[in-house]
């Protein structure tokens, strides 16, 4: 009994002293827990959240964290209390805007990426969708942004599929180096035989949000490949032309949305290029109203298929293929049809200029498009949320979304240039004023787009 006494004494004192350390661990970790980030009210500037509706005078937008908790009109909006207020008079606020083409890893240079990356924040860009590069590139780049390791935009990007043929295109061997041709998980050569459950599975695997359909494939194949793409849960983001499947087709493919206004004029081709590097020159008068590319645009708009319109990227290409008034005659009637319409630039590098492309293809939406400044900066902001599956996080300044915002010192409703003015950026709650942006060199080498 006595032995039996001292051993449940003894489980008792163990019972008891493991029970004090569990309590006092629990002490020590509720004291080493972080506390609740800083609250910031940004006041009194003029809010133009987005969403297209009209602009709000003496606004208020309060973030807390990599959120905003609050938007509106000051005197809707309390202030809480311990608040860092930063008051914002004469400026306007707007959504931060999204790049939805860019090709950070074709060829795969870090150093240029992070680069183009920097100067696209400091720009007021705060997302880009990159439209195919090596995925081994593209996943670091975005895990580094995520973690706040590189001044960067958040970052969406693709695996690529096409026809065998088109993997003799230079850009795909860079792209995948150490992989047989059309062999890459991000960069996949496809064909009737193949098993696309698997192949889609595995470009899931490196890190995309979408598909990007390029060229070289037949109806079906671009059918069946966005179907099980979809049931997958990954966005199709495809060419407007992938021959020999005519826009019209792609229109009423079920992708999600079409890359390249211009391409759209391939509607007209005759005869119609079989393989992507049989492109013939496009027709100057695929610019003038057309009732076969109008009925290319009542598809994407029946469909809500998204343009990515690309209207400012003539200079990339030889005019002789790529009349420079074609892209914005087609976007401007795409526009009018009521076509969703977001902004990409497909740009090269040119570290000559301080600023991102993005501005130019917004001015050029208002200009040659005849769009209207508050719908250029919708295209820009909550179209680029929409096209990478992310409206509900981004694109309008709004109560639970991302703090992503940029403050502009002129207002961009009276002239769409003031789109340029920024004065900070201000990415899941941290600012990045424009007067720290120091511009890279000029000669970095640049990459190529497609």
């Amino acid at each position: 009994m006595r032995c039996l006494s001292f051993r449940v004494r003894a489980l008792v004192a163990v019972v008891l002293l493991a029970l004090t350390l569990a309590g006092a661990g629990e002490l020590a970790h509720a004291a080493r827990k972080t506390p609740p980030p800083e609250i910031t009210a940004y006041v009194e500037a003029t809010l133009i959240d987005g969403t297209g509706a009209p602009p709000v005078a003496h606004a208020t937008v309060i973030v807390q964290g990599e959120r905003i908790t609050a938007a509106g009109k000051s005197t809707d909006v309390a202030l809480p209390d311990r608040v860092h207020v930063v008051t914002l008079s004469g400026r306007y606020l707007i959504p931060g805007l999204i790049n939805t083409h860019v090709h950070l890893a074709s060829p795969p240079l870090p150093q240029i990426a992070r680069a183009y990356l920097r100067r696209e924040l400091y720009s007021g860009v705060t997302a880009v969708r990159d439209m195919a590069g090596d995925a081994r590139l593209l996943g670091e780049l975005k895990r580094e942004a995520l973690q706040g390791e590189i001044t960067s935009p958040d970052i969406y990007y693709s695996a690529l599929l096409a026809g065998a043929s088109f993997f003799s295109d230079p850009r795909t061997a860079v792209s995948a180096e150490g992989w047989d041709s059309g062999t890459a998980p991000w960069m996949r050569a496809i064909g009737k035989d193949s098993d696309l459950r698997q192949i889609i599975a595995e470009a899931k695997g490196t890190g995309a949000t979408g598909i990007k359909i390029y060229a070289d494939l037949t109806l079906d194949l671009v059918r069946a490949a966005t179907t099980e793409a979809h049931r997958q849960g990954m966005k199709v983001w495809a060419h407007s032309f992938v021959p020999p499947t005519l826009p019209s087709a792609m229109a009423d493919s079920g992708v999600d949305s079409l890359s390249h206004a211009d391409l759209i004029a391939y509607e007209l081709a005759d005869p119609t290029p079989q393989m992507y590097k049989e492109f013939s020159p496009i027709s100057p008068t695929a610019a003038e109203p057309n009732t076969r590319i109008d009925r290319v645009l009542q598809l994407m708009a029946q469909n809500h298929i998204i343009l990515d319109a690309t209207a400012n990227i003539s200079h990339l290409y030889p005019s002789r293929l790529f009349p420079q008034a074609v892209a914005p005659a087609i976007t401007r009637q795409a526009y009018r049809r009521g076509v969703i319409i977001c902004t990409g630039t497909d740009d090269d590098p040119d570290f000559h200029a301080i600023d991102s492309r993005l501005f130019d293809e917004i001015w050029r939406l208002v200009r040659e498009s005849n769009m209207t400044p508050m719908d250029a900066i919708h295209a820009a902001t909550a179209n680029g949320a929409a096209v990478i599956g992310q409206a509900a996080e981004m694109g309008t300044i709004a109560s639970g979304k991302l703090a992503n915002f940029v403050v502009l010192r002129k207002d961009p409703l009276s002239d769409i240039h003031n789109v340029q003015s920024v004065e900070r950026v201000v990415k899941r709650g941290k600012e990045y004023p424009r007067s720290r942006y120091v511009p890279a060199k000029a000669d970095l080498v640049p990459q190529g787009g497609s």
